[in-house]
Formats: structure tokens, C-alpha cells, sequence
């Protein structure tokens, strides 16, 4: 199964977007802030990373800046 990672603040947009996500058959990995999902990111190189722009710590955008950085994660495709 793909691997999604998703990232947001809000717990229930976080849940919600997981369990549907799950629904459809995709594995799924979850995090609160930016921080906590560049390090999932990084841990499991996932196949998509479903995040939300504002939230402590790092935010969306700086998440993208740091995937982008990243020789490996480069190419990871990333739905802000």
C-alpha cells in the first residue's frame, strides 16, 4: 500500500483527513506539527505527504523548503 503523510494542527482535520484516507486503502502516518512530519518523512520516506500551511513549529511551506533541500526527498510529491 502507498504511504501518505499527513500533517496538520487541527486534530479533527487531522483524523478526518487519515480515516478517509485509510477508507480508500492507504496507509497512513499522522502528524501535529511540521516538525513531527518531517521527521515521519524522513523515517519513512512516504509516497505523498498531505499537509496543512499554518502550524507550530515548522510550517507547511518551510516542511517543502526542507523536502526540497533534501537530495533523497527531492521528487516526494507534497499537497499543501
Amino acid at each position: 500500500m502507498p504511504l501518505i503523510v499527513v500533517m496538520d494542527d487541527d486534530s479533527s482535520t487531522r483524523v478526518l483527513v487519515s480515516a478517509v484516507l485509510r477508507k480508500e486503502g492507504y496507509d497512513v502516518l499522522a502528524a501535529e506539527d511540521g516538525a513531527q512530519g518531517l521527521a515521519l518523512i524522513r523515517e519513512h520516506r512516504p509516497d505523498l505527504v498531505v499537509s496543512d500551511v499554518q502550524m507550530p513549529n515548522l510550517d507547511g511551506f518551510g516542511v517543502l523548503e526542507a523536502v526540497r533541500a533534501d537530495e533523497v526527498l527531492t521528487t516526494l510529491p507534497i499537497i499543501c
